[in-house]
């Protein structure tokens, strides 16, 4: 145990000292700013934990420096010393004097702060803190002064430019504009073009940025609901920036995802007829996504669209026949250059928005690599190209055409000569004798050419007697949802979209909310999770949604 006799010293304002004298012990004495040193050192540069008084194996004291702090010892930087009467430790603005302990005590030291913290010397050092009084300043007039300096910077001057469109376009050019001072912060990035500008957004100083001011740029923005009278039972006197508040960094504009929850929390108290369930937070209050399916046209030729639930498993009735097991075989696919293993970006690219695929063609994705040829054989064998059912007719009857006036005795491949060899007739019969017929052996047979992709249906009709059924491919399964591809390349197709085992170009792949749970949470932290609200995944005000 250590009892120190601490002296506090002070001065007055002839410079005299003052001593006052108090006892501290322990088994360390600790040294610092922190209100838990007995030695307290108010000042900010001492450290929190400075120093401390131990005592040593051979009973004497020593005092060491803690972390990073330095002592300065009667001139000298050290980190420990042993303490003996007569030193001077320098802390920050205070000197420690090691006195010559009186019976009863280890130790006795004196504490005096001989700096001040503005850098001024003290009564100490003979030289006084400098005062308004002192220099001839008012404390009143300077207060004035500065107010009427406030008034006019940051009052008058940023109301100037609203007073004439000429000083308005003048001032947008100055390197500090007269109203950037009542900026509070900067614009988002669409908006940056008129940060110099404040009127072209607040036409009136003092007044909050009107609808009409945002509707009259925003020209192609829809409303939330198309029903007016659920409009204003949702929104009522609510404006655009009570949502959409700028000011906030160049980021894109963007809105807290509580004031979605505000209403579609609670649906039914909008629209007690509406069929969509309540969202709260995508972790925890989110429904199982749907998907959409075109289900024919309606009346007026107006596609009609159908949304499901995916465990109701639905199909997609698409008209085409694709087997994603037989083209993504491990093994590979046979293929004019061998065996090939094909990948799923070999077939599905994006677009250049990055959102969606681009569309996929014959040419351009299936006949790229010579493995899906339209070829006709017997007696001759040609190419016909991917396209209507009357341009494959057509192509095959020019195909004969060539061939019997290139050598007028094939003539006898057709099954009916008919008229003479020199009849135009003859030759016409024949050459939609040997078209239909190739093309019932060959192209439109089914599960097989044109038929191994394509629904075929023999139809009444001497010119073309087959019908192929359109295709009705879907593009966007969620349209109301926003998803980019190119920011998820980094996963493999397959870790969201099962189609390895795929058969049937009707099975549907799409993943569930528990697939994107995996790597998406709501609005609050999670290890490991991305922070997903609302907008994250849906836009609104779009002209489609009316």
């Amino acid at each position: 145990m250590i009892s120190c006799l601490l002296i506090h010293v002070s001065r007055t304002s002839q410079g005299l000292p003052v001593r006052q004298a108090g006892v501290i012990a322990g088994e360390t004495i600790q040294i610092g700013r922190g209100a838990a040193c007995p030695v307290h050192l108010p000042d900010h540069r001492v450290a929190l934990h400075h120093a401390s008084v131990r005592r040593a194996d051979d009973g004497s004291l020593h005092m060491d420096a803690a972390g990073e702090a330095m002592l300065k010892i009667d001139g000298i930087i050290a980190r420990s010393v042993a303490l003996q009467p007569g030193m001077r430790i320098e802390i920050g603005p205070y000197v420690l004097g090691v006195e010559t302990a009186p019976a009863g005590h280890d130790i006795a030291l004196s504490m005096e702060k001989v700096h001040a913290p503005d850098g001024h010397e003290t009564a100490v050092g003979l030289k006084q803190p400098v005062t308004l009084e002192a220099l001839g300043f008012s404390k009143r007039t300077l207060g004035a002064v500065l107010a009427v300096c406030i008034l006019l910077v940051f009052l008058l001057l940023p109301m100037l430019p609203g007073a004439s469109q000429a000083l308005d376009k003048w001032q947008a050019d100055l390197p500090v504009t007269l109203n950037g001072s009542w900026s509070p912060g900067s614009l988002t990035g669409g908006h940056a073009l008129f940060e110099a500008k404040c009127s072209t957004c607040h036409k009136r100083p003092f007044q909050a940025v009107a609808d009409e001011v945002c509707t009259g740029c925003h020209t192609q923005a829809g409303k939330h609901l198309s029903n007016e009278t659920l409009h204003k039972r949702a929104f009522g006197s609510m404006r655009c920036t009570d949502c959409h508040a700028d000011h906030k960094s160049r980021a894109k504009l963007r809105h807290d995802a509580e004031k979605c929850v505000a209403c579609h929390g609670d649906i039914k108290r909008i629209n007690p007829d509406s069929k969509l369930a309540d969202v709260h937070d995508f972790a925890t209050g989110h429904p199982a996504f749907h998907i959409t399916l075109p289900e024919g046209v309606d009346a007026d030729g107006v596609e009609r669209v159908v949304r499901f639930r995916q465990q109701d498993k639905p199909v997609e009735r698409s008209a085409l026949k694709y087997s994603h097991k037989i083209h993504l075989d491990k093994a590979g696919i046979s293929s004019p250059e061998g065996d090939t293993v094909m990948q799923c970006r070999d077939c599905h690219r994006l677009d250049a928005s990055g959102k969606h695929f681009a569309a996929m063609t014959m040419e351009k994705t299936c006949q790229q690599s010579a493995c899906h040829a339209l070829n006709f054989t017997e007696p001759v064998e040609g190419i016909v190209p991917h396209g209507s059912e009357r341009a494959v007719m057509s192509r095959l009857r020019e195909f004969y055409g060539r061939w019997l006036a290139d050598v007028p005795e094939n003539r006898a491949q057709c099954e009916a000569a008919g008229a003479p060899a020199n009849s135009v007739r003859a030759t016409l019969d024949c050459v939609n004798d040997l078209a239909r017929r190739n093309g019932a052996a060959t192209l439109f047979r089914k599960n097989a050419e044109c038929g191994e992709c394509h629904e075929i249906t023999p139809v009444a009709s001497t010119n073309v007697p087959w019908k192929v059924t359109p295709l009705r491919t879907n593009h966007d399964w969620q349209p109301g949802a926003v998803f980019p591809h190119a920011k998820h390349g980094a996963m493999g197709c397959t870790a969201c979209h099962d189609k390895m085992n795929s058969e049937k170009s009707a099975d549907i792949a799409m993943p569930a909310i528990d697939k994107c749970r995996e790597c998406h949470i709501g609005k609050d932290h999670a290890r490991g999770k991305l922070i997903s609200t609302c907008e994250s995944c849906h836009r609104f005000h779009r002209d489609e949604r009316k």
